[in-house]
């Protein structure tokens, strides 16, 4: 099984999350939620790419806005500007979508050049490709 991490740049703004364990549950999602927000660096994001690998939730449809209740909670101050969750499978592409409408300033996609057009980042197409792909 592989594992859920989080990564950041924070010199750049920066940060991804991601989500690639086979089933996915809440408890994997509040965990890493903590455990970012939780980060000395948290407060310099203002980009943040989540991504969805290959995992199935293990929770029913109803629970998001749960979800997206603890997301919304900050546990330091929060910087963000743009989320965009990029996913690959349709039943993750389902609950993100339910998931954005919780949220303001969250998109969803399913390609990288997709996830580099939702932001505004400093960053050229190619060093955000490489900053994904070396995750």
């Amino acid at each position: 099984m592989k594992d859920n991490y989080y990564k950041m740049f924070h010199e750049k703004q920066f940060a991804i999350v991601i989500f690639q364990t086979d089933k996915l549950t809440i408890e994997d999602a509040e965990k890493i939620n903590f455990e970012y927000k939780s980060d000395v660096n948290y407060s310099k994001i203002q980009y943040l790419l989540i991504i969805l690998r290959n995992c199935i939730p293990q929770f029913n449809p109803s629970e998001i806005k749960f979800l997206s209740d603890t997301y919304n909670k900050p546990l330091q101050i929060n910087n963000h500007k743009t989320v965009v969750w990029m996913v690959d499978e349709p039943l993750v592409t389902a609950y993100a979508h339910i998931f954005v409408t919780f949220t303001e300033g969250n998109y969803y996609c399913s390609t990288i050049p997709q996830a580099y057009s939702l932001f505004n980042l400093p960053l050229e197409f190619e060093d955000f490709k490489d900053l994904i792909l070396n995750v």
